[in-house]
């Protein structure tokens, strides 16, 4: 409760809620049971069980090896020891990377970054008609000296969902030695995604996307010689991310994950009709509503725009009613969508921008107070 009414939260995109039970096994960890998972002694050894079991629950949602699961700090820190610790690897075989335009800001300013140094990219744009990313412009941008591609599985603003399959089949067809990487942050233990139906390289993931305390998050690597680290020190991590392992976030991270896998259904189907009641709302009952979603997104978020409202004013009047919905991407700080310029919409379009996103915790009742307030604040 914040204010006289409850809070009404429609920004879980940018974070959610960290689950009580997580919570409750981080504190445990720091305060109980907080021994060095590298340290010889039972009171060390307990603590690398612990880690060892938390890496064995994240890895179940995509079906990995426990073995291939590194504990990072987020999405950021997995995107970026994919991306650059892939290129250093692989650029005795080429210089050339593939990405889309409407990736997360850590995968383009990683990239931005590499071309500094040497290296070609090339950034595929949405189709101009459909507003979307094609799996044959990715797949032609592939060259012989391609080394690495690097494509989300959910957009953080849209929700569009790329498509994978057929994006991975083409460039395996057209040149089997590109790594690929999937920026899978908002679609880890949301969408189904598993390492034995697609061919990846590279997954990154985070957990306070899912409940899970911010400052953990997850790469899988197919095989740990396809990177050299960012940094260096001791054996954790297998030296692909050396430090003192988070053992409390790292666990916490497992109990929501363990979550998410025995609920997966159950909250897609839930925050599914929430989209659509609010679908049916914006269509129906304003006049001034663009949606720029495409039709087939992730259930989880909704991105249109109020035309002729700065994104900027709704967000302050919805927060002044302890409702808290965003113009785009937290990591963005409040600039112009990327992502809609990307995809071709107006000004307009992309100044009165807003994006709802859903959790399992949020009712009918919040999205009809948010639909009824926002009556109020166009008129």
């Amino acid at each position: 409760m914040k204010g006289k009414w409850p809070m009404i939260y429609l920004d879980n995109n940018s974070t959610t809620q960290t689950d009580k039970d997580a919570a409750t096994k981080a504190f445990d960890l720091m305060v109980n049971n907080y021994g060095n998972p590298s340290s010889l002694h039972h009171f060390g050894m307990d603590a690398y069980q612990s880690l060892l079991n938390a890496r064995y629950q994240v890895s179940r949602i995509i079906s990995a090896k426990t073995e291939d699961i590194y504990f990072t700090s987020g999405g950021t820190e997995s995107n970026n020891i994919a991306i650059r610790g892939a290129a250093m690897a692989e650029k005795g075989h080429g210089h050339h990377i593939v990405t889309t335009s409407i990736e997360h800001s850590s995968v383009l300013q990683c990239c931005r970054a590499l071309e500094k140094e040497g290296f070609s990219v090339t950034y595929i744009n949405p189709n101009p008609v459909t507003h979307t990313i094609c799996a044959s412009d990715i797949i032609n941008a592939i060259r012989e000296d391609t080394i690495l591609l690097s494509v989300m599985q959910v957009n953080n603003e849209t929700g569009e969902l790329l498509p994978l399959e057929e994006i991975i089949q083409g460039v395996r067809d057209k040149n089997p030695s590109v790594k690929i990487h999937c920026d899978a942050v908002q679609g880890y233990g949301k969408i189904p995604l598993k390492t034995y139906a697609l061919d990846l390289d590279f997954i990154s993931a985070s957990g306070h996307k899912i409940h899970a305390p911010k400052g953990i998050g997850l790469l899988y690597i197919k095989s740990r010689r396809q990177v050299i680290p960012l940094k260096y020190g001791g054996s954790q991590e297998c030296r692909v991310n050396p430090g003192t392992e988070n053992v409390p976030l790292a666990c916490s991270f497992g109990i929501a994950a363990e979550k998410k896998i025995l609920n997966m259904q159950k909250h897609f189907d839930h925050v599914l009709s929430l989209k659509k009641h609010l679908t049916e709302r914006l269509s129906g009952e304003f006049g001034c509503i663009h949606i720029n979603s495409p039709e087939n997104s992730s259930p989880y978020v909704i991105n249109f725009s109020v035309l002729g409202h700065q994104s900027s004013e709704v967000v302050d009047y919805m927060s002044m009613k302890d409702i808290y919905v965003s113009a785009g991407s937290a990591c963005s700080k409040g600039s112009p969508s990327h992502v809609l310029a990307a995809a071709g919409y107006s000004r307009s379009i992309v100044s009165s921008a807003l994006r709802i996103s859903f959790s399992e915790y949020n009712t009918l009742h919040e999205i009809d107070t948010f639909a009824d307030t926002l009556h109020k604040a166009l008129k």
